[in-house]
């Protein structure tokens, strides 16, 4: 019985040994992983998902924009959460990208065209959404209480008026009825 024990003993301990040849990871995998670790992001995935809309590590784990191709001054722009989707309260939270040159020069212009300034020009969308309208509070850092503020979407190439429904200290809130590039104009 000892002998037999021992036998499948050994037997157990040579079948669980697998020899594998599994390939290490290359060295450029590594490096890009190291990388995105060195410039924030607490992954590679992280950093290839926030690359893909233009933004750092602060802007992408805190769904803001901070800046735009362009636009001097931008104005720190944040999506929070809490969107009303055709007028029910949920916990959804829109996500925000960068503008690319052309569209913030195009927001550049519209607000030139209104005799004001761009505070800042971001791509919003609502991934998995189907709605009519989204309420939506935008963060503006370092926006006055009572400032004057019109915005713009920019819907199959061409910049309409967007429903400002509320304008207070740090914050704009929004009706839209579509996804894509926004732009934030402050009047004199």
């Amino acid at each position: 019985m000892k002998k037999w024990i021992a036998l499948l003993s050994a037997a157990t301990l040579f079948a669980s040994m697998t020899v594998s040849a599994a390939p290490s990871p290359s060295a450029a995998a590594v490096v890009a992983s190291n990388a995105y670790t060195a410039e924030g992001f607490a992954n590679a995935a992280d950093g290839q998902l926030a690359a893909a809309r233009g933004l750092s590590a602060g802007e992408y784990y805190n769904n803001a924009v901070v800046s735009a191709p362009g636009v001097e001054n931008a104005m720190p722009v944040g999506q929070g959460g809490k969107i009303m989707i055709n007028g029910v309260v949920t916990n959804m939270t829109a996500s925000l990208a960068k503008a690319d040159k052309a569209t913030a020069e195009g927001a550049k212009a519209q607000a030139g065209a209104l005799g004001g300034t761009l505070l800042n020009v971001v791509k919003v969308s609502f991934p998995g959404v189907n709605y009519h309208t989204a309420t939506i509070n935008f963060y503006l850092k370092g926006l006055a209480n009572g400032a004057k503020v019109v915005v713009k979407q920019l819907v199959n190439g061409v910049w309409v008026d967007v429903e400002v429904v509320e304008v207070r200290e740090d914050h704009v809130v929004l009706n839209l009825t579509s996804a894509g590039a926004v732009a934030f104009v402050q009047l004199p």
